[in-house]
Formats: structure tokens, C-alpha cells, sequence
């Protein structure tokens, strides 16, 4: 989801604070651009930064290799997938004038990992959002891996619910946002979270 929250502008008036926001992109530093998908894969290696879609737990379609399957050796058995696992997290990702946007936790299923993410308002005023269109919002976040691989998510909150929506979260209310990407961490290696224009969060699992 974008967010307009780095112009969060202080309105002093009877209302109070006054916020502007997004739930997803990267439109802060400078509207005037328009961001356009990037047309790699998924997952790539070293410092390049691919993209494609977003996350939901539901396995995409398998890439095709381009050969027949009497071409080749035949597959071997596939590895067994781990037990799925959550893991909680409760990292805060940006804090200011009484808006929050929290990394709660982190599930992990069938060579997938989901992340979930809290956008909560804790002030006397509404904070407006929006969400970007889908093709924005599948590369406007990404984890960079312990071996330097760059993720984009295969499904989103914002791409799956509210593409190119605004709205707003009112006082004391807060939206669960989430994005699954097509990795998941190896055990103990830790990786960094760069969830649209937010600081970048370095996180680990177990």
C-alpha cells in the first residue's frame, strides 16, 4: 500500500493533526514520476531489483523450461516442504504523530513466506490512504536475502482489495495489510524488508 505519511503536514486547528498518507507506493519523494513495473522475474540474483506480482499463500503457475519432457533427465522427487510456521514479530517499521506501521508477523507455507503488516491510527483525525494500481503495487516492495537475491511479492493487500482506491483509516482504527513472497528465508539467515517508501527493516526469523 502507498503512503503519504513523509507529508504528514501538521494543520493546527480545532481538529488537530491532519495526515496524509498511502498504503503502498513511492510516490512521496516526488509525484511527478510514474512508476513503471519492472519487467524481471520475481527473483533475481545479486543487487539487481526485479519485479512482479504479490502475495497470497496460492502457488503461481510453474515456468516452463521450453523443452518436452523426454528432452531432458527425468525430474527428480521433490524436496518434502517444511511444516508451515508463524512466526511473531511486532517490529515497528514507521512511528510518528500517533500513526503506526507495524511488521506483526511472518508465515511461512509451501516454499512461501507472507508477511503481515498493521497501518494503525491512534489520533483524533481520519488518515487518508490509498493504494496504488496493481501494476505499481507489485514492485513497490521487496526483500533483499542474505545472498543478495532481491524478492518481489506475487500478491498484495492493496492488489488484491483496493487497486487504485483511496479511503481513510479513522481515529483508533487499523488496516492488516500483507504481501507473500515466492521464498522463504533459510533458518536463522536474516533479511531486509523494504515495504515501499518506509525506512528499510532488517528482520530474522527464529
Amino acid at each position: 500500500m502507498k503512503r503519504y505519511v513523509g507529508l504528514l503536514g501538521v494543520i493546527v486547528a480545532t481538529a488537530g493533526l491532519a495526515v496524509v498518507g498511502t498504503l503502498g507506493g513511492a510516490y512521496l519523494a516526488d509525484r511527478t514520476v510514474t512508476r513503471q513495473p519492472d519487467p524481471t522475474a520475481a527473483v533475481t540474483g545479486g543487487t539487481g531489483r526485479p519485479s512482479t506480482g504479490s502475495g497470497n499463500a496460492d502457488p503461481g503457475p510453474s515456468a516452463s523450461s521450453g523443452r518436452s519432457a523426454s528432452s531432458g533427465p527425468s525430474a527428480s522427487p521433490s524436496k518434502p516442504q517444511p511444516a508451515p510456521r508463524t512466526y511473531r514479530l511486532d517490529r515497528p517499521i514507521y512511528e510518528q504523530a500517533s500513526l503506526s506501521v507495524t511488521l506483526v508477523s511472518a508465515e511461512t507455507s509451501g516454499g512461501k513466506l507472507r508477511l503481515n503488516i498493521r497501518y494503525r491510527n491512534d489520533s483524533r483525525v481520519a488518515w487518508p490512504v490509498s493504494c496504488p494500481t496493481v501494476d505499481v503495487d507489485l514492485v513497490s516492495s521487496h526483500l533483499t536475502l542474505s545472498d543478495g537475491r532481491t524478492v518481489r511479492p506475487e500478491r498484495t493487500w492493496c492488489a488484491t482489495t483496493r487497486a487504485g482506491q483511496s479511503f481513510s483509516i479513522g481515529p483508533g482504527e487499523q488496516i492488516n495489510s500483507w504481501a507473500v513472497y515466492p521464498v522463504v528465508p533459510e533458518a536463522a539467515s536474516s533479511f531486509e524488508l523494504s515495504w515501499y517508501d518506509f525506512p528499510t527493516l532488517d528482520v530474522r526469523l527464529g
